[in-house]
């Protein structure tokens, strides 16, 4: 830099201004050449007084800084050799300082968050004088806080005379580091009319020069952008007619008196209506599906709003499907989502350069998470850290607004945030490092899984993996309920992690999460879901050469197929699983399937054939001896016997399975066994014996959370009522049975409810309702090829006619 040689007017002054807005940042001279361009040997002379810089220069330093207007220009006024105002004097005419930015003609929506806003500013009763900080006006990155801050502070103006002031923290400002306070403060003071030379030095003489100036005046103050807390607490005036806003990525948990408001983002209605005004009314029109799914692709993130509206707008060859068609592309998205100075990945880069590296791999490994969200053990797991460590580290994610705390102590990303940390763990984790923290994961719940069921589900334990303690703090239950709750928390979770293990090539996992939760899944996961599940645990077996495995993996596929009504192909995977067990000279095992053959061939009306296999199951089971298969025989056998007419033997074997599950402690045993000897009941006519018995299984079902059972039990509990003459009564239960089995997928009992409607409203005298319901009950039991076919077309005859 070649600068003139020094003068005498203001040289020194400007030497010393310039070296007060370095020290504001707390650079050094080096740091300050490499961000300006100008030599650090420059810099020192120009702060020394011995030269006069060229405008240029002081321009470039300038920028670097990352000066406000009014500071700009108070620099280049010093090297300029214009005058300050004499030490201590004020102007002649002080000027009320407006400094909030423009309020964006087109804010959309938060008509929540203004109003609670307003209303705090107002004060109980709407009293003015309320101390008021209002600090919570976070979110994450491109949420909108800014904007609302600046909203309401227009809107709020006309209450705060003296001046409505605002000042960028630059928290997380791209290229720069967060203000000091003591740089803050200045800002604010000379907003006040406090000249340069009446700056006091130190920060904290500044902040009580400011809380004086502020005393008695009511001001609106901004505090835009704040990193934490700490920043904030030296810029809150001490008078009680201030109002201050505060807006931060970061939850300010720690700014004692402050009252949160955080915001999301906005709903679909909103996000569509802002996408519209942004881009013009005029050309979304006609194009409300691809609107939708723009608004949707980007999470309804205002800020990856306006951008895209933007594009749309600046390019009048385009309508909202060309726009669509490059948000769809993976590789396109950041960019669609960019425009000049503004990037939703550059607002995401700086919260994430914000984390500690400890944090800032938490977040990159959630990532791996296949489900819908991820809890404290999953991330310890995840990290390989102790289960204090993981709290800590959601919690401070969450504080970030990196995570969504969507339930107490489970955490989600946004959308964007997901494919953000999938591109960071792609670019920044080693595929060895990504690898393994997946396989702890799947470790985790893979053991998880198994000691849940071990306690739900102990008889069945010896027909489960045996999978290794983690090595991450395993999940340990107190009881059956505390299982049973893990599992239902997990429900949406545990799907997705066989798929993706599956995807992922890791066949161990695919194959042992479905076998240790078959007995979960069959009862809570809609039947074309646990279909899917099967067929990879099934490829899974093959993959490893896994005969038992392939035979269970065999079996639940045909249970699957049975609860489908496609008992021909249940048959036809139950006897290939009959097979393999006795290949493998797996007599438990052969128990089993023998049961369930026997279940099928008893739902398709083979009674002898099923009874002759459920005798097999059961001798074979006591010979082993065998508790679990023993258990199923006793139940299945009831029912057979009952429907074949030999109600004494069957009255012994419904006896036997209710004790055997009362015995061990079985809750949905006892429910199923329940529910079968009401049915016995009810086929001598004892119609109140059996409500009783029905009503009972029912508060088990609802108990277990047993969407399965409860349509079941509800289904019984209205024919018992529309045999004792109380078709309304019957009517409820019905339609509580219809309400809670179609997502289950099973068709059969779907048929049963459908008769027992038919024949309800036929007694209540709505022959048309009958109707429709008999038909449907003759279409679905001639289509499964079951004897209940021709007692639905028989009532259908009868309606008809």
């Amino acid at each position: 830099m070649d600068d003139q040689p020094p003068e005498a007017i203001m040289v020194g002054d400007f030497g010393t201004l310039l070296r007060q807005y370095r020290h504001s940042t707390g650079w050094t001279q080096e740091e300050l050449a490499e961000r300006s361009g100008i030599s650090a040997h420059a810099i020192s002379v120009l702060e020394s007084g011995r030269r006069r810089p060229r405008l240029s220069s002081v321009a470039r330093l300038a920028t670097a800084l990352g000066l406000d207007p009014a500071d700009r220009d108070r620099l280049l006024s010093a090297a300029r050799g214009e005058p300050e105002p004499r030490p201590g004097g004020e102007p002649a005419d002080p000027v009320v300082p407006r400094l909030l930015p423009y309020a964006v003609p087109d804010f959309t929506g938060r008509r929540g968050e203004v109003d609670r806003l307003l209303a705090l500013a107002a004060g109980p009763g709407g009293a003015r004088a309320r101390p008021l900080v209002i600090s919570a006006i976070d979110g994450m990155a491109g949420v909108g806080k800014t904007a609302l801050a600046v909203h309401v502070g227009h809107t709020l103006a006309a209450r705060f005379p003296d001046g409505q002031l605002f000042v960028d923290l630059r928290g997380f400002t791209p290229g720069q580091r967060p203000l000091e306070p003591g740089a803050a403060l200045a800002n604010l003071l000379r907003a006040v009319g406090v000249s340069e030379s009446a700056l006091p030095s130190r920060t904290e003489e500044r902040a009580q020069l400011w809380r004086s100036r502020a005393a008695g005046k009511r001001y609106l103050v901004v505090l835009d952008n704040a990193v934490d807390a700490g920043q904030v607490r030296p810029l809150i005036p001490g008078g009680p007619r201030c109002l201050v806003l505060v807006t931060s990525r970061r939850r300010l948990a720690g700014l004692d008196g402050a009252v949160g408001v955080s915001l999301d983002v906005l709903d679909h209605g909103e996000a569509v209506e802002l996408f519209a005004r942004v881009a013009g009314p005029d050309r979304v029109a006609g194009h409300a599906a691809a609107v939708d799914e723009i608004v949707a692709r980007c999470g309804r993130l205002p800020l990856a709003l306006r951008i895209a509206a933007a594009r749309l707008a600046h390019h009048p060859a385009w309508t909202p499907v060309e726009l669509l068609q490059r948000i769809r592309r993976p590789q396109r998205l950041w960019t669609e989502l960019s425009h000049h100075d503004r990037s939703v990945a550059a607002a995401f880069v700086e919260s994430y350069h914000s984390l500690t590296p400890a944090r800032r791999r938490a977040f990159r490994l959630a990532v791996l998470h296949p489900g819908e969200d991820l809890t404290p053990h999953a991330l310890a797991a995840l990290v390989d850290a102790p289960l204090d460590e993981a709290e800590e580290l959601l919690e401070a994610l969450h504080d970030h607004h990196l995570l969504i705390e969507h339930t107490a102590f489970r955490y989600t990303f946004h959308d964007l945030l997901r494919t953000f940390a999938g591109a960071l763990l792609t670019r920044e984790e080693p595929e060895p490092l990504r690898r393994a923290a997946l396989l702890r994961l799947f470790d985790h719940y893979r053991h998880g899984a198994a000691s849940a069921m071990d306690l739900l589900a102990p008889l069945e334990r010896r027909h489960r993996p045996r999978p290794p303690a983690p090595a991450a703090t395993p999940v340990v239950f107190a009881d059956r309920a505390d299982a049973a709750d893990w599992l239902a928390r997990e429900h949406a979770n545990l799907p997705a992690l066989v798929r993706h293990a599956a995807d992922a090539d890791l066949p161990e996992y695919a194959a042992d999460l479905p076998a240790i939760l078959w007995r979960h899944l069959k009862r809570h996961l809609p039947a074309h879901e646990a279909l899917g599940l099967g067929l990879r645990a099934l490829d899974a077996t093959r993959r490893l050469g896994d005969p038992a495995g392939e035979a269970s993996a065999l079996r639940h596929l045909g249970l699957v197929q049975y609860q489908l009504g496609d008992f021909p192909q249940a048959l036809d995977l139950l006897h290939r699983a009959l097979a393999l067990q006795r290949g493998t000279g797996n007599r438990g095992g052969e128990a089993h399937v023998l049961a369930n053959l026997g279940l099928t061939l008893t739902r398709m009306g083979r009674l002898e054939e099923a009874l002759d296999h459920q005798r097999r199951a059961l001798r074979l089971s006591r010979d082993i001896p065998e508790p679990a298969v023993e258990a199923i025989a006793l139940i299945n056998l009831g029912p057979t016997l009952t429907r074949l007419g030999q109600l004494p033997e069957a009255l012994d074997f419904h006896r036997e399975a209710l004790e055997f599950h009362r015995r061990g402690g079985n809750r949905l045993g006892q429910a199923i066994a329940l529910n079968q000897y009401g049915e016995h009941q009810q086929r001598l006519g004892r119609h109140p014996e059996a409500l009783d018995l029905y009503q009972e299984a029912l508060d088990l079902h609802r108990d277990l959370g047993d969407t399965f059972g409860q349509a079941e039990s509800h289904t019984l509990l209205g024919d018992a009522l529309l045999a004792m003459d109380a078709p309304a009564s019957a009517l409820r239960h019905y339609r509580a049975a219809l309400e809670y089995l179609p997502h289950t997928g099973e068709r059969y009992n779907l048929g049963r409810i459908h008769i027992g409607l038919a024949r309800t409203h036929q007694r209540l005298g709505e022959p048309g309702t009958a109707r429709t319901h008999a038909e449907q009950a003759a279409g679905i039991h001639t289509a499964l090829n079951v004897p209940e076919a021709a007692e639905a077309r028989a009532l259908l005859d009868s309606l008809l006619r």
